[in-house]
């Protein structure tokens, strides 16, 4: 085992004093904090400690002393930490990418006329031979 996770383990176990429902909330509000983005276990143990030291002297829940604490922390609203919404010239559509992308942009090359007028030639061929084959 690592320095680093019996570390970890030894400031969990020495944080909340061995009550298993203690331990059990702890568990939980690392896992919504590293939802929330914050990977640094520093930074996750100092905040915990902060609510559980505030949930001891007050007679609040602990998860509302941990969404004042992580709102304060973060600076913003509890309720609004959905992503903002992108504008719709953010969105890249399917055509900017892959071999399509070459043919609508705007600085794509104009085709040879002499190769237009060959490819309808052979098209017209090939369509009139298949009506006489057809109706004959």
């Amino acid at each position: 085992m690592s320095r680093t996770k019996k570390k970890q383990e030894f400031e969990r176990d020495s944080s909340h004093s061995g009550n298993p429902h203690l331990s059990k909330e702890w568990e939980r509000l690392e896992l919504y904090l590293r939802g929330m983005g914050i990977e640094d276990s520093l930074e996750i143990h100092n905040t915990l400690s902060k609510v559980f030291e505030k949930s001891n002297s007050s007679d609040k829940n602990i998860f509302e002393i941990f969404k004042e604490e992580t709102s304060v922390k973060l600076h913003r609203e509890w309720e609004s930490s959905l992503p903002p919404l992108e504008p719709g010239s953010m969105v890249p559509r399917p055509i900017d990418f892959g071999p399509l992308a070459d043919l609508a942009s705007p600085s794509a090359e104009k085709p040879e006329p002499v190769a237009l007028v060959l490819t309808a030639l052979f098209w017209a061929a090939v369509y009139i031979s298949l009506a006489f084959w057809y109706f004959s």
